[in-house]
Formats: structure tokens, sequence, C-alpha cells
């Protein structure tokens, strides 16, 4: 449960936000457009729909079985990158354009970066509006491949050691048919707007799931022996 209030230095002046602990309890978190190649090393890229709005956002799947993300642990982050946005989980922009704090938000203690110099928290404004400008990216180019018809659900099932079978709902990936079938037309357009490339690496992305398998076993004691997944044609 959230507890936002408005960032004052008179109440959170000695709080410090280690971004290494933000989004720790997440399975899906934002990914933005320009963090596709470097994210792709670790963690599986994927697209989902926003319960709210309807609309594709690119996500990164950070955890599986348990809510909980499986690149955050006490010993520190374990990736090669964090998403800007799964640092900043702690903050929000209010609608005057000032800072708010999630108080209960498990990357906010005492150690970290200080949320205030001098008085001011400027930087931590500028970072936040930066990732979500990112953020923001990362949904034209879901949106684009959504108006192209590429995108199809992507089942992923988790097979237990005990033999139990559990999905995880309401994933899209990159059908490579459709991608394929395109006029050559909308094949240059995409090229020039610089949508090939991604869809290419979002796709390769999605081996990193066995990865992820190897991290759930390593910390939990309900074992995931296999993982399929399959992409809608």
């Amino acid at each position: 449960m959230t507890r936002l209030r408005a960032l004052d230095p008179a109440r959170h002046g000695a709080l410090r936000l280690d971004r290494s602990r933000g989004a720790a309890e997440r399975r899906l978190v934002p990914v933005g457009r320009s963090e596709i190649a470097l994210l792709a090393a670790d963690m599986p890229l994927l697209l989902a729909k926003d319960g709210q709005t309807g609309r594709f956002e690119l996500i990164a799947l950070v955890g599986l079985s348990e809510p909980a993300n499986l690149f955050v642990s006490s010993a520190g982050y374990h990736a090669t990158s964090q998403p800007r946005a799964a640092g900043l989980t702690a903050l929000r922009l209010d609608a005057a354009g000032g800072l708010a704090v999630d108080e209960a938000d498990g990357s906010l203690g005492s150690t970290g970066e200080p949320l205030f110099v001098d008085g001011h928290a400027d930087r931590w404004r500028d970072g936040l509006e930066a990732a979500l400008a990112d953020v923001n990216a990362g949904r034209a180019l879901a949106e684009s491949y959504a108006r192209r018809a590429l995108l199809r659900p992507l089942s992923v099932t988790l097979t237990m050691a005990d033999g139990q079978e559990h999905g995880l709902d309401g994933l899209y990936g990159i059908a490579e048919a459709a991608l394929a079938g395109l006029a050559d037309a909308e094949v240059v357009a995409m090229h020039r707007t610089d949508e090939l490339a991604p869809a290419a690496v979002l796709t390769a992305s999605l081996a990193q799931v066995e990865r992820l398998r190897q991290l759930h076993n390593a910390r939990f004691s309900q074992q995931i022996a296999a993982i399929r997944m399959a992409i809608a044609e």
C-alpha cells in the first residue's frame, strides 16, 4: 500500500533513496525506448495493456510466480542495467509539477542517495521527468506495432517441480510472421523510424526467461522445472 505525501525537506530531509531496491515487489516494470538494447542483455522485454487506458506499454518481465523482482536482493541489484523508472518508484510527479514521495516504498531509508541536497530535490524531478518521457516513447513504439497489427498474445506457462502449471496472463509479443508479411513500403517506413531493430531485440530478449527461472530457483523453494512460451499467430 502506498503512502503518498508531498516531498517536504522538514519531513523527508534525512531520507535516502536506494535505486537498487526500487520495484522490489513487482513482476513487471515499465521500460523506456532508449533502454531496450541494454535491458535485453538481462531480462525479457514484452508488451502489456494498461488496464485503465487499454494502450500497449513496453515492459520488462522481472519476476515469475512470486510478486518479486528477481534482480533485487539484500545483496544488491543483479543485472547489467536497471530500468530507470524501476529505480524511481518512490517518487511521483504531481499535477502542478511538484514531487510526491511514497513513504512505504522499500527503496527509501538510510542508505542510497539523499533526497535533498542543500534543501533542494530538483535533480530528482529532472530524473523522473526524463524517465517518464522515455517510457512514453516506449509506449509510442508499442502503439506503432499495435497499429501495424504486429502484436499477439504471448502464452507463458510455468511447470513447477511438483507438476502443477501456472500461466502468466496479459502479455504480448511481436508476431514474426506478421512482421515478415508487411508490405515493402511499411518495412521501409519502420526502418526510417527505427522500429525494425527494436522489434528484433524484443523478440530475442525472450530467451532471458530462462535466466528468470534460474534466479527464481535460487531464491524460492517452489522450483520451476520448465517454461513454455508461444506467440499466437
